[in-house]
């Protein structure tokens, strides 16, 4: 059966998100990789989200950190692992060599995602959407160096040796069901987000490994800018920049965070959408 969904137009929404409460935390902040995040403190705040969709100049991954590209991959079946693995890989990291101009990409950490009115969601604690405002990429794991299992296992793979100069952590996420979406994901401009505004938080994860997130705080007067996509279809991916160390130091970072759209009908097909992690690699010459 084909799905289909109503139009729907909004250039800015008002939602809520989940931010660390800068009141409530304790260092070092440890944390359970379950569907709530369990250990993490959080205030929630309504903000404005502009529709990105409807802007005269679409953001940029080299201006606001992350860009609209097509994969051309819209309808493969996208509960086969397989061709998740295989052909949406090779499109999504072709489109982000596309974008970066590095000499190599590499990605790892496929999966589906789910809004919670859709039953796939709880298929593991890491289907569901994350509700709250993180970054993937943290400096311990890839900052002045890699040091990050599937990162660097990937590296070798294509490096043959070769030494890295620079390299930009990467998401690459694309929605496979039709628009408008009910839990759409929400990036934050690159240039509202300060370095002492990122907290880093260590999760615990059922195979005894840990991970790091970079999360982010909450201040009075924030001037964090958030967008998202409402007509983004399936064959076009949302990439943005999960870490990248700035020239005069410091890491550019596009925190991101899934919300409940308040302008998407309630008969909308509940969103699915696929995501990866990828490096952009540039060898020194």
């Amino acid at each position: 059966m084909e799905l289909s969904n109503p139009e729907v137009v909004a250039e800015t929404v008002t939602a809520d998100f989940n931010y660390v409460d800068a009141g409530a935390i304790a260092a070092p902040l440890h944390f359970s990789l379950d569907h709530a995040w369990s250990g993490i403190p959080t205030v929630q705040r309504s903000v404005p989200v502009t529709d990105a969709s409807s802007l005269a100049e679409p953001p940029r991954f080299d201006r606001e950190g992350f860009q609209l590209v097509q994969t051309g991959v819209s309808d493969i079946d996208w509960l086969d692992e397989e061709l998740i693995g295989t052909v949406w890989r090779d499109a999504a990291l072709a489109a982000v060599k596309q974008l970066t101009g590095a000499d190599d990409v590499v990605g790892w950490g496929i999966g589906l995602r789910y809004s919670e009115r859709n039953l796939g969601a709880k298929r593991t604690d890491v289907t569901n959407p994350a509700r709250k405002v993180h970054g993937d990429f943290s400096p311990t794991h890839f900052g002045e160096k890699l040091d990050h299992w599937d990162a660097e296992q990937r590296v070798a793979e294509v490096a043959n040796g070769r030494r890295l100069a620079h390299w930009i952590g990467i998401n690459v996420w694309q929605p496979v069901s039709p628009a408008p979406y009910d839990n759409p994901l929400a990036v934050c401009d690159a240039r509202s987000v300060r370095d002492e505004d990122v907290l880093i938080g260590r999760g615990s994860v059922p195979s005894n490994r840990s991970i790091e997130v970079d999360l982010l705080l909450y201040y009075d007067n924030p001037d964090y800018r958030w967008h998202y996509f409402s007509k983004a279809e399936p064959g076009e991916a949302l990439v943005f920049c999960g870490i990248e160390a700035k020239p005069r130091g410091g890491w550019r970072t596009v925190p991101h965070s899934a919300f409940d759209n308040p302008a998407c009908p309630e008969a909308s097909v509940p969103r699915m959408s696929v995501e990866m992690r990828a490096l952009a690699l540039f060898y020194e010459e």
